[in-house]
């Protein structure tokens, strides 16, 4: 049977929908400022920032539009802040990059500030759980591929309850349904005319071509199209960020046993045993007798320092890792907390290692950017192996969430931290003659 058709005086009776409203107000701001920013030739002052720009002022506008929810979280005002922060960077060093070469522009600008502003999306309205990461990585995949699909449908009802609304009035109101029948009248009255008339004066056809000179009515398509098509999709991504999780992340149907875990755990404890007495026997034992470092022969320092520092730095990362899938995957037993102890202990020496060999290249040849970039994260892995520690002890800490803040505070503090100007500083105080290439992270300040 055929569903009755709805007239549009029922249509004009449906309530309008405020908050979908709003919404597309939103999203056509974000996609009306890619086309001006993106799309088009920004003004003058504009040009090298329009992506920083660009990412602010959508990371502004999902904070707007979820203000009631987002001034109460502090992730969010964390991931705000970072996207600003990076931001702010991109701007002020815009000056003493090479706008069109660097990497570190496009990594920021094209990968890390997307990136946090999804993650802002799908915090901004407090349906988190610090404790299940996953959810939250999940929301976060599915912003990409699913969420700006679902509520497309959506985007057409507020246009089809003001549009019926209108028509209704018109009918009400004959005098203004009258003009409407004459402008209609005369639109291709016009079009005749017009041309007509341009074509008949040289003085006037003139003008017009140099009014419109610049017109280009491909140019006009395209930017239309840059707004309209993702203007429904952007809508829908936003205005589901209303609604409950609309899936879940597949469940967890792989797990542990604390025997298994503990054998996987003491079979690497045992290799990395055996690495950290050889690290000892060389590489320690002479920092607490004479200060120097007991090398085999026909092995400089520059050489042991370069060999092998980014695979420790791995090996490291690795460890955390396997931390976190042992207290995720298998029940806590003192066994297996001793075993993480050890894991934990023993990385600890690792990264030490990586530490020293570290400090031998910088002391030899000076601090350049990618070694003040190294030494960095090896304290940001020295302390991640410290929160490891405090959650076994505290099983309320939210390790993932604080990691993840720990790794976006790191970054945006980097690029503030102004390495050359520390490089430089150092390899001053130090009798060190420049030796590092440009780097990416010029004065800022």
């Amino acid at each position: 049977m055929a569903k009755p058709k709805i007239t549009r005086e029922e249509i004009a009776q449906r309530p309008l929908n405020k908050r979908a409203v709003i919404t597309i107000g939103a999203a056509f701001l974000i996609t009306f400022a890619f086309d001006r920013l993106i799309c088009s030739i920004p003004p003058t002052w504009l040009i090298g920032y329009e992506l920083p720009v660009f990412w602010i002022i959508c990371a502004l506008t999902v904070t707007a539009l979820h203000w009631k929810t987002a001034r109460k979280q502090v992730l969010v005002w964390l991931v705000l802040g970072s996207i600003v922060a990076i931001g702010v960077w991109n701007t002020l060093a815009q000056s003493t990059w090479c706008y069109s070469r660097n990497d570190e522009y496009a990594l920021t600008t094209q990968f890390v500030q997307p990136a946090l502003l999804m993650l802002h999306c799908q915090l901004v309205n407090g349906r988190y759980d610090v404790r299940r990461p996953l959810q939250v990585a999940w929301n976060w995949l599915t912003g990409w591929l699913q969420q700006p699909f679902i509520h497309i449908r959506d985007f057409a009802e507020p246009f089809s309850v003001i549009f019926a609304r209108f028509a209704v009035a018109s009918k009400q109101r004959s005098k203004a349904r009258e003009i409407g029948i004459a402008l209609l009248i005369s639109t291709p009255l016009l079009l005749t005319i017009v041309p007509l008339l341009i074509g008949a004066d040289q003085i006037v056809q003139y003008e017009v071509l140099n009014v419109f000179s610049d017109f280009n009515p491909m140019t006009i398509t395209l930017h239309i199209m840059f707004i309209v098509l993702p203007w429904p999709l952007l809508f829908s991504l936003l205005i589901g960020l209303d609604d409950e999780p609309t899936s879940t992340p597949p469940e967890q149907r792989f797990s542990l046993s604390s025997v298994t875990a503990f054998v996987v755990l003491a079979v690497t404890l045992t290799v990395y045993m055996l690495f950290c007495i050889v690290q000892i026997r060389f590489l320690f034992a002479g920092l607490f007798t004479d200060g120097s470092i007991a090398l085999p022969d026909g092995l400089t320092y520059s050489e042991y320092a370069r060999g092998g520092f980014f695979q420790l730095l791995a090996v490291t990362a690795i460890n955390v890792t396997l931390f976190g899938l042992a207290i995720a995957l298998a029940p806590r037993t003192r066994m297996l907390n001793a075993a993480l102890v050890a894991l934990l202990a023993l990385t600890a020496v690792i990264l030490a290692s990586a530490a020293l060999r570290l400090g031998l290249y910088i002391n030899a040849y000076g601090l350049t950017w990618l070694r003040y970039l190294s030494a960095s994260f090896i304290a940001l892995l020295a302390i991640a192996i410290l929160l490891c520690l405090i959650r076994l002890k505290i099983r309320q800490l939210p390790l993932a969430a604080t990691m993840t803040a720990l790794l976006i505070v790191w970054y945006v503090a980097l690029g503030f931290s102004n390495p050359n100007h520390i490089c430089e500083i150092y390899n001053a105080a130090h009798g060190i003659a420049m030796a590092m290439a440009t780097t990416p992270y010029q004065s800022m300040v």
